[in-house]
């Protein structure tokens, strides 16, 4: 049957209306989060006299080669890892799941290094960073009961004079919650491990970060704790927590163990305890656990790393990407703006920072490259089929470039040289500068 002209603009019309109709219906997608940033392969702790143990777990051997103990439900996979290549310890729940295992490494003159695998065993600490990277599979629901803490024990049956709990704060977050287990004569009074009738508990304080939220899952986070002991007969000692390099908990005027010294923090426990138990089958994962006496930080990353974003998620059914956009900031307050990928068409995840894929900008203008040695603040959005923008993500403290870049060799001048001379090398710019 032919139209006429009138009935072909109503259908026309009709067709558009429906259309705009399923547009504003249409959800916007899931707002994303910057998944991981490529780190380099060497981050210079076997040279680093501040360094007490590091673990990027890549090693073939058994877990139980190297900490004192490790339980046998965890197992270290290829599957996920910091900066996407290498490996990381995985720890799976299912339904109702109360224990997924941990790692307990020793360090310092320790009366319970059974197995003598302890580092630095003639040392004693009394004060000392840890950090690890945590990534909570896509999808994450629940907030775990525990997740690490350092500790000082005074004897061989596992008594604790103090405890530097980082485990489950209220809601989603993640918190701090110091124990003293020394009484006011300086005397260790527990008995054993986990005296709890016997500990002195000094004050639980959540971060802000809600690391265990859903919309926080699917991405590598940073968690490092710091403790200092208290100075004998002073309430001065120090217990803090960094999420993605930023100071999120803060206590300095703890008393730990009054006068006791008799051995220091000589222990960091990984932990996958789940008191009430796990409500569905899920799974998180550990890399680039490393224990020293100065603060860490992010692991290092290149000067022009690939950045990966999470997976596109939209409670439209089927729908899925076209579009995403990545920025970085020189701040954690994104004021200075100094790359823009502009927009990334496509269904892809990762992109080089680089002058091919994007623009420097601010005071980055006309480089070629990150500068070194500097924490970088990074934020995303992604676009569905429809041409719906999700909004952006917070700025995120998640990349730091490596602070020194190598001297070049005689034998990569000349490759480098060979390169420029038949054109298969990209301009290099101008010389990074120092910040």
């Amino acid at each position: 049957m032919k139209l006429s002209a009138h009935s072909l603009v109503s259908v026309i019309i009709g067709w558009m209306t429906a259309l705009f109709a399923t547009m504003a219906m249409a959800a916007a997608p899931a707002v994303p989060r910057i998944e991981g940033v490529e780190i380099l392969p060497d981050q210079g702790w076997s040279g680093n006299p501040d360094v007490i143990w590091y673990d990027n777990f890549d090693s073939p051997e058994p877990l139980l080669s190297r900490y004192l103990e490790a339980s046998d439900q965890l197992t270290t996979v290829t599957s996920e890892a910091l900066g996407g290549s290498g490996k990381s310890v995985r720890a799976r729940f299912g339904p109702g799941s109360v224990e997924s295992g941990g790692i307990k490494k020793t360090f310092g003159r320790n009366p319970m290094d059974y197995r003598s695998l302890g580092s630095r065993k003639n040392e004693d600490f009394t004060e000392i960073y840890w950090r690890h990277y945590i990534k909570h599979q896509e999808g994450w629901t629940g907030n775990p009961n525990k997740l690490s803490r350092a500790i000082a024990f005074s004897a061989a049956d596992w008594s604790e004079a103090m405890i530097a709990h980082i485990w489950n704060g209220n809601s989603n977050n993640i918190a701090i919650d110091p124990v003293r287990g020394v009484n006011a004569d300086s005397q260790v009074v527990t008995s054993g491990y986990n005296d709890f009738d016997s500990f002195t508990w000094l004050g639980h304080q959540d971060a802000t970060t809600q690391i265990f939220n859903t919309a926080e899952s699917g991405r590598w986070v940073s968690v490092e704790g710091h403790v200092k002991l208290n100075t004998p007969g002073k309430s001065d000692g120090v217990f803090e927590l960094y999420i993605d390099g930023q100071v999120e908990v803060s206590r300095r005027t703890l008393n730990w163990v009054y006068s006791w010294n008799d051995y220091g923090i000589n222990a960091v426990f990984l932990e996958n305890y789940w008191g009430i138990g796990s409500l569905v089958k899920q799974e998180r994962f550990f890399d680039d656990f490393v224990i020293s006496t100065s603060y860490i930080g992010l692991a290092n990353s290149p000067l022009n790393p690939q950045v990966t974003k999470t997976s596109f998620r939209d409670t439209d059914v089927a729908d899925s990407q076209s579009a995403w956009r990545l920025q970085i900031a020189s701040n954690l307050d994104g004021s200075d703006m100094i790359w823009d990928s502009a927009q990334i068409e496509g269904s892809g995840e990762s992109i080089i920072v680089d002058t091919t894929n994007g623009t420097f900008l601010g005071t980055l203008e006309g480089h070629s490259q990150l500068s070194p040695g500097h924490l970088y603040a990074l934020r995303v959005q992604q676009r569905d089929l429809i041409g719906n923008w999700s909004a952006w993500s917070s700025w995120s403290s998640s990349l730091k470039t490596v602070a020194t870049v190598p001297e070049p060799t005689s034998i990569s001048i000349v490759l480098m040289g060979m390169a420029f001379v038949t054109a298969i090398r990209r301009p290099c710019g101008p010389k990074p500068f120092l910040e």
